[in-house]
């Protein structure tokens, strides 16, 4: 009978030497390791240092952005004041425009950003005038058919003054400037747009821009009672107005009239000033 016996262990034993490589090896790991780490923490810092250049970069550049768009804009305001003043009227003008548009659009529901950005832009409504002869756009009496056809052309004369731009106030003021003349039914100019293919923009600063004409004195015509203009305005609901905003218009006709009186305090400051209108103190910032 025979007895099984287990297979000779053919293995040998670690030896002192293999141990050694075997050390010898986890060292070299261990120091490899060591440098790729202190690679990657040099890295890191490197890196950290390239973000840090960029955002101050990023930075400079957003200013000198900034810089330019205001500088763009301060010097188109400066054009709507001149604008105002070739037309025979006070800066205040643009200044109530600015804020009745602003009232009106809050009303209307209009993001306060939105709001904000319409206060500035409708400033540039009339910015076209400064292309109008002087002999006719402060001619204080009744314009000739010739020269209602040229006056007319001052909203295209506007848009391409501002309309190049890329800053989106501008682009808004572009805007305005081409259509607050329309009318809801049609009958306005330059373009005879109808209902809401007029922009929201421009449906708001016509309005306002109506009501400003009749409440303040011209050189042809002494300024006419809020009541009245209000009633006018009521009157041209649907027509040369936009419904939505003639209604916003009358639910804010109490902070409208405010702001009629903030602005003739101020007019009244001005003008016992010695420096007159010189600056900026006008302008809705």
């Amino acid at each position: 009978m025979s007895t099984f016996l287990p297979p000779p262990n053919t293995q040998a034993a670690p030896t002192r030497a293999d141990a050694g490589t075997d050390a010898a090896r986890a060292a070299a790991l261990t120091q490899e390791l060591e440098q790729a780490r202190r690679e990657l923490a040099s890295l890191r810092m490197q890196l950290s240092a390239a973000e840090a250049d960029a955002q101050a970069i990023r930075r400079e550049r957003d200013w000198a952005l900034r810089a330019l768009t205001d500088l763009r804009s301060e010097t188109f305001l400066d054009l709507a004041r001149s604008a105002e003043r070739h037309d025979g009227e006070s800066p205040m003008h643009t200044t109530r425009i600015g804020l009745y548009t602003g009232l009106i659009a809050a009303e209307l529901g209009c993001p306060s950003g939105l709001c904000r950005m319409l206060e500035k832009a409708s400033q540039l409504h009339d910015i076209g005038k400064i292309g109008i002869h002087a002999s006719i756009i402060g001619k204080p009496g009744p314009l000739t058919a010739e020269e209602w056809r040229v006056v007319r052309e001052h909203p295209r004369i506007g848009a391409s003054i501002i309309g190049e731009s890329e800053e989106p106030m501008l682009q808004l003021a572009a805007e305005i400037a081409m259509t607050h003349h329309e009318h809801f039914n049609g009958a306005g100019y330059p373009q005879g747009l109808t209902g809401e293919r007029i922009p929201l923009a421009g449906r708001i600063v016509g309005l306002a821009d109506f009501f400003d004409a009749l409440t303040t004195e011209r050189s042809y015509r002494p300024a006419r009672p809020v009541a009245e203009a209000i009633e006018m305005i009521r009157e041209r609901s649907g027509e040369q107005f936009d419904p939505v905003v003639v209604d916003a218009f009358l639910r804010i006709t109490e902070r409208i009239e405010k702001a009629m009186q903030l602005t003739a305090r101020q007019e009244a400051t001005a003008l016992a000033n010695v420096t007159g209108w010189d600056g900026d103190w006008w302008m809705v910032t």
